[in-house]
Protein backbone atom coordinates (compact mmCIF):
# COMPACT_ATOMS: atom_id res chain seq x y z
CA UNK A 1 0.00 0.00 0.00
CA UNK A 2 1.74 3.44 -0.92
CA UNK A 3 1.70 6.10 1.83
CA UNK A 4 0.06 9.34 1.59
CA UNK A 5 2.86 11.74 1.26
CA UNK A 6 0.88 15.11 0.30
CA UNK A 7 0.19 18.17 2.69
CA UNK A 8 -2.79 17.14 4.50
CA UNK A 9 -4.91 19.49 7.46
CA UNK A 10 -6.71 17.71 8.69
CA UNK A 11 -9.51 19.01 11.43
CA UNK A 12 -10.56 16.46 14.11
CA UNK A 13 -13.77 15.77 15.97
CA UNK A 14 -11.86 17.76 18.94
CA UNK A 15 -11.68 20.84 16.73
CA UNK A 16 -7.61 20.28 16.73
CA UNK A 17 -6.17 21.42 13.23
CA UNK A 18 -3.31 18.75 12.34
CA UNK A 19 -1.38 19.32 9.61
CA UNK A 20 1.21 16.58 7.98
CA UNK A 21 3.84 15.96 5.90
CA UNK A 22 4.88 19.94 6.01
CA UNK A 23 7.56 19.79 4.73
CA UNK A 24 6.73 21.68 1.54
CA UNK A 25 4.62 24.13 3.28
CA UNK A 26 5.92 27.64 4.23
CA UNK A 27 4.43 28.78 7.83
CA UNK A 28 4.41 32.58 8.21
CA UNK A 29 4.14 34.81 11.27
CA UNK A 30 1.61 37.93 10.57
CA UNK A 31 4.86 39.82 8.99
CA UNK A 32 5.31 37.45 6.66
CA UNK A 33 8.40 35.67 8.69
CA UNK A 34 8.80 31.91 8.00
CA UNK A 35 8.06 30.30 11.55
CA UNK A 36 10.01 27.32 11.91
CA UNK A 37 7.85 23.95 11.88
CA UNK A 38 8.64 20.05 12.09
CA UNK A 39 6.94 17.75 9.28
CA UNK A 40 3.47 17.46 11.41
CA UNK A 41 2.31 19.59 13.85
CA UNK A 42 -0.75 21.23 15.39
CA UNK A 43 -2.06 24.62 15.32
CA UNK A 44 -4.06 26.28 18.30
CA UNK A 45 -7.98 26.55 17.55
CA UNK A 46 -8.66 28.03 20.97
CA UNK A 47 -5.74 31.16 21.54
CA UNK A 48 -4.94 29.40 25.14
CA UNK A 49 -1.33 28.38 23.66
CA UNK A 50 1.68 30.02 24.48
CA UNK A 51 3.51 28.65 21.78
CA UNK A 52 2.02 30.29 18.61
CA UNK A 53 0.23 29.18 16.84
CA UNK A 54 1.19 25.61 17.79
CA UNK A 55 -1.23 23.78 19.91
CA UNK A 56 0.36 23.39 23.07
CA UNK A 57 -2.51 21.51 25.13
CA UNK A 58 -3.30 24.51 27.56
CA UNK A 59 -7.27 24.10 26.27
CA UNK A 60 -6.93 21.22 28.89
CA UNK A 61 -6.42 23.53 31.92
Amino acid sequence: MKQNTAPTIQVTASGKVVVTNAKDIVLLDSEGNPIAKRNRFTLCNCGKTLDRPFCDGAHKE
